[in-house]
């Protein structure tokens, strides 16, 4: 669980030094959305995810959510920002269920999805990113 936080802040970290440092100007205001979606028979889930970031000098820490199941997020990211990071950790589910995670364009197109399968104690942790 401690691996996936770490691997999940650092690909956000990098996600947002190099999409940062493609733009030659700081004066590009424009911005997109992504939904985030969590399907599957838990009730519960921990989620961390990048957050709306619309000022690149301000980067929220409210990533991390216990959330109910199903579940989505849309948040607003910078152009600046070249990716997005979804992970999902459920402990004390049922050995073997499937859960579907999802990282959504605007229109609703899948920009990124994965299955996370719970090992035979009930637990697992996945993590899915999206690179713009």
């Amino acid at each position: 669980m401690e691996r996936a936080i770490k691997i999940f802040l650092m690909v956000c970290v990098v996600s947002f030094i190099f999409g940062s440092c493609s733009k030659e100007s700081d004066s590009d205001s424009s911005s997109y959305q992504i939904t985030y979606t969590l399907k599957g028979p838990a009730t519960t889930a921990q989620v961390q995810y990048t957050p709306t970031i619309t000022d690149p000098y301000n980067i929220p820490d409210n990533y991390e959510e216990i959330v109910s199941v199903p579940w989505q997020k849309t948040v607003t990211l910078i152009d600046a920002v070249g990716g997005a990071g979804f992970s999902v950790s459920i402990d004390g589910g049922m050995p073997g269920a499937k859960y579907q995670m999802s990282i959504l364009g605007k229109d609703g197109s899948i920009l990124k999805d994965g299955e996370l399968v719970l090992d035979n104690e009930g637990y697992g942790v996945f993590l899915i990113n999206y690179y713009k």
